[in-house]
């Protein structure tokens, strides 16, 4: 649900920046129109506020396991300074094993600040912060917006945690089907995700042609759990090259338009 509100509030701003003036109840009627189009009933609010606390609950736990790792560059820091006026090896062997300890806790701590926590792809935080450069591309390359079909069937037909299980499934299947340097998998909101290939990279692959042989590998591929026999999904995509200095915002305008072509000619 949180990232259902993300997406609407995502839309909500998109759609507001066409105007000069915003006053609070422009931005709650838009909201509340983008909500009705997605089926999201705003007035359910402790739905919304459990689905929030969880992911403020995940980011709290990161702040606090860092906050812990400084305090033990801290107190290393203080303990190598003292060790090294008293020529003391044996406690400095101590230190750099602790040192150690950190640096591999503080990579954890910034890969889960990065990842999605439901089907660890990485989330809008790292495509904002690390592939881009104030809302513009830092490389060229290719990008492709996928979009779940009929996703809301599955969750309204099987539950959500079934709808979960798609799509963590989803990304272990893209992960495994680009399985190549320079290609990244967001997760962008909701059942939406980024396909990234940095060019520089990925010369000799033809993006497109990769694209489409997962669209059709995965529409073919079943899934079978205790309390469903059979399942089949699907996504629609929209693909475009883009260069660095290009608007991350005009080029998801693009791909999220060629994404809804594609939708309604595989109807």
């Amino acid at each position: 649900m949180s990232n259902k509100l993300k997406e609407i509030t995502y839309l909500t701003v998109k759609d507001l920046k066409k105007q000069e003036i915003i006053l609070p109840g422009t931005y709650s009627n838009t909201f509340e129109k983008f909500a009705k189009n997605m089926k999201i009933d705003i007035d359910k609010k402790d739905m919304f506020l459990n689905d929030l606390k969880q992911d403020e609950e995940h980011v709290d736990k990161i702040v606090k396991k860092t906050n812990e790792s400084l305090h033990t560059l801290k107190e290393s820091t203080s303990d190598a300074q003292k060790a090294i006026v008293a020529r003391d090896d044996k406690s400095l062997d101590v230190i750099n094993t602790r040192l150690s300890k950190m640096e591999a806790q503080i990579e954890f701590l910034q890969k889960q600040l990065y990842s999605d926590p439901l089907t660890g792809a990485y989330n809008r935080k790292w495509f904002s912060e690390i592939y881009l450069n104030n809302d513009n591309f830092k490389n060229d390359g290719f990008i492709s917006f996928l979009d779940l079909n009929r996703f809301k069937v599955i969750n309204d037909n099987y539950g959500h945690i079934v709808g979960d299980q798609v799509l963590k499934y989803l990304v272990k299947f893209l992960n495994n089907e680009f399985n190549v340097s320079g290609i990244d998998i967001v997760r962008y909101a909701g059942d939406e995700f980024l396909i990234l290939f940095d060019k520089s990279k990925i010369s000799i692959l033809n993006v497109e042609d990769k694209v489409i042989d997962a669209q059709k590998k995965l529409s073919r591929q079943k899934l079978k759990s205790a309390k469903i026999d059979e399942l089949q999904f699907s996504f629609s995509y929209g693909l475009s090259a883009f260069k660095k200095g290009d608007n991350m915002e005009e080029i998801l305008d693009k791909v999220d338009e060629l994404m809804y072509q594609n939708k309604e000619a595989c109807r």
